[in-house]
């Protein structure tokens, strides 16, 4: 495949599921990062407390506070 057909089928899934979320009425919780800049500093880092615990809530299966994924067999 060329990058120009890549592109355009990452540009439609991704238009696909904003249309999808802009359905969703009210969210649990705020997606999404607004920042000052589009470039972070070189050392400066952010956390974010929440964020394990929201991925974690949204894993089908977890296990010690680990995400358990199927590992592909290519």
């Amino acid at each position: 495949m060329d990058k120009t057909k890549i592109e355009q089928q990452a540009k439609k899934i991704m238009d696909e599921f904003l249309l999808v979320l802009g359905k969703i009425d009210q969210l649990p919780y705020e997606l999404g990062t607004e920042r000052p800049s589009s470039m972070r500093k070189d050392g400066a880092t952010q956390t974010d407390n929440g964020f394990s615990s929201r991925m974690l809530e949204n894993a089908p299966k977890i296990k010690d506070n680990c995400i358990v994924a199927e590992k592909k067999k290519w």
